[in-house]
């Protein structure tokens, strides 16, 4: 269950040793070169000052000499630097300058031709003039040899050289303890860019490299390759109740599921935060790609064990083979990915395998997240509200606010459709703090235009309840729009409430600080609990229409029972889908104190919902 080696950049250790050798030999050369430099500059200066201090002296010794045309004395005088080591010659020049007197060892003919040549090592020469009193008697001219700036030069490049390969060993041997380091930090990083640190699993980026290569190899041999994509159903409500540390522990534990679900040969990857692919290859045929599904879907049924209970992970998974559903990478992924939004959609916690016509809800599904996000900035979307009547007056006293997209193309497009795919995408958010703005200030319009408060009623999604800020923004909207916090009413689900019970609490008590009224939508219809019931700070139930439809020839016991239980805990109840005149009757006579439906008025747009108001106010001739 192990991928494939991944490809791997060259590696640094590789070229850290060479390469640094190099650079560290270019470096020292530099060095040598420059000091080299240095130190022949230097000798020949020093050599150039003796020179010149040397023809001082004996400019000064043979002045006598030449006022007195004694020749041999001048010899003798230069035969005194016979014991120089660097001196090639010394010449004594008359007034006309004529050679007076000359002295020569032999060292400028014993130079070696390549070195005279070079004008670097040509000998030196320095003149000096000879006076006495200020009159001019003639000039002196020495000139020394180069040969000790060579020899020097020698001497000082060898002791250089034995430095710089002292060095060079050194920085060999700093070096392979480097590379040593540096493998090790290579493979540390090897190991965080291709592995999960979470699941110890492939993570995404090696789990597609892995497809890629399967789907390569597949391609050139022949054969299939299976793909599974596994979206958790639970995690997102274990990571938000019991937080983020259980939650690893529950990935790492559906990651064990999928190492004892799977076959040998297959490789299981996780690519997202509740998501896990498994590349199922080889494959023979489409039956052992549903096989192996089924197993992972009958393994994470099973309870795992987590600090304060046990958990039921659930999974939903889509399949998508290649060559079969797919040609590329790319779209073995988009399918398999349309199959996994059909098992979500289908109820969850099941396995759904690619069909052709899945492509299509698929593109559909982005064209409506992507017109949905446009149309609700450009402020395309509408609310219609569904009146609520009181059971003994037969009068309006409220409103529910529905939201209805009318597409300027595909005209109205059902809540049915549209609103599932702005939870997925999380754009309900968004969707939600419209209607309430919106839903408030056609409420405060309506009370001025009419003079009635009307109860006005907005549903809140799974996501708003969990929104950290969705308090900020009740309480924000109710100051900017002026709606009376009495007058509002946020409905809440019960399966949403049960997701997170001391969140959804805590939410509820600070709503109803605010004023702000309660009520539990669909109620029958979840996870209904009296103890629970108890400690929920609601205000009212809504019975939901499936009961409703059935009445008044059957369902009148449950029916009656939530009324009575809702009296029982002083909360008011309200009956929706009310489309029969008999229905009506029955739940007025059961004390049910509002209801609302087709029977008494349809959802209206807000200028149809104000006449109604205005022609209840009027009274009947």
């Amino acid at each position: 269950m192990n991928s494939p080696p991944p490809r791997r950049p060259a590696e640094l250790s590789r070229m850290l040793g060479f390469g640094q050798l190099l650079a560290a030999a270019a470096a020292l050369a530099v060095v040598c070169c420059i000091l080299l430099a240095y130190q022949f500059v230097a000798l020949r200066r020093n050599l150039t000052d003796d020179l010149a201090v040397q023809s001082a002296i004996m400019a000064d010794n043979v002045a006598a000499t030449l006022m007195f045309h004694d020749q041999d004395a001048a010899h003798e005088m230069l035969r005194s630097f016979r014991h120089s080591s660097f001196l090639a010659a010394a010449t004594v020049y008359d007034r006309q300058d004529v050679e007076f007197a000359a002295y020569r060892n032999g060292a400028a003919e014993a130079t070696a031709p390549l070195l005279r040549d070079w004008p670097l090592f040509a000998p030196i020469s320095v003149a000096r003039p000879i006076r006495y009193r200020g009159m001019a008697l003639g000039r002196v001219v020495l000139t020394a040899d180069t040969t000790g700036i060579r020899n020097g030069l020698l001497r000082y490049g060898a002791l250089l050289a034995v430095a710089s390969l002292g060095a060079l060993v050194t920085t060999s041997l700093l070096t392979r303890r480097t590379k040593v380091r540096m493998r090790r930090a290579e493979a540390q990083l090897q190991h965080l860019a291709y592995t999960d640190t979470v699941t110890d699993l492939p993570n995404r980026r090696c789990t597609y490299e892995a497809l890629e290569h399967e789907i390569a190899l597949r391609t050139e041999a022949g054969g299939r390759v299976g793909l599974l994509l596994i979206d958790l159903d639970n995690f997102k409500v274990v990571n938000d109740t019991a937080g983020h540390a259980a939650g690893d522990r529950l990935l790492r534990q559906v990651a064990s599921v999928l190492r004892a679900t799977v076959r040998p040969s297959d490789r299981i990857g996780r690519i997202g935060g509740d998501e896990f692919a498994v590349i199922v290859a080889p494959l023979d045929d489409a039956a052992e790609l549903e096989r192996v599904g089924r197993r992972i879907v009958a393994g994470l049924r099973q309870p795992l064990q987590l600090e304060g209970g046990e958990v039921r992970p659930t999974a939903s998974i889509g399949a998508c083979i290649f060559p079969d559903d797919a040609h590329t990478m790319s779209e073995l992924l988009s399918n398999a990915d349309a199959a996994l939004y059909r098992a979500k959609a289908g109820g969850r916690d099941t396995l759904a395998v690619f069909e052709r016509e899945m492509i299509l809800a698929t593109q559909r599904r982005a064209r409506l997240e992507r017109d949905l996000r446009r149309h609700l900035e450009a402020g395309l979307l509408e609310l219609c509200y569904q009146p609520q009547y009181a059971c003994d007056t037969r009068r309006m006293v409220g409103v529910e606010a529905l939201l209805r997209w009318p597409h300027p193309e595909q005209g109205y497009i059902s809540p049915a459709e549209f609103i599932p795919v702005a939870e997925e995408t999380g754009l309900i958010v968004e969707v939600g703090k419209w209607v309430l703005e919106r839903a408030c200030r056609d409420a405060v319009a309506l009370f001025r235009q009419t003079g009635t408060w009307l109860s006005m009623a907005v549903n809140v999604s799974a996501r708003q309840l969990r929104d950290k800020d969705f308090i900020n923004i009740v309480e924000r909207t109710l100051a900017e729009t002026g709606m009376r916090p009495d007058r509002l009413e946020l409905e809440l689900t019960e399966s949403m409430l049960m997701e997170d019970l001391d969140g959804a609490i805590d939410f509820m008590h600070r709503v109803r600080a605010l004023g702000v009224r309660l009520s539990i939508d669909d109620f029958g219809t979840g996870y209904s609990s009296l103890a629970y019931l108890q400690t929920f700070p609601i205000n009212h139930l809504k019975i939901d229409r499936s009961f409703v439809r059935l009445l008044p020839t059957s369902g009148t016991t449950i029916a009656g029972a939530v009324i009575a239980l809702a009296h029982g805990f002083n909360l008011t109840v309200v009956a929706e889908g009310v489309e029969e005149p008999a229905q009506f009757d029955w739940l007025r006579q059961a004390g049910c104190d509002y209801v609302q439906g087709y029977l008494l008025a349809r959802p209206l747009p807000l200028a149809a919902l104000r006449t109604r108001v205005l022609e209840e106010q009027t009274p009947a001739a």
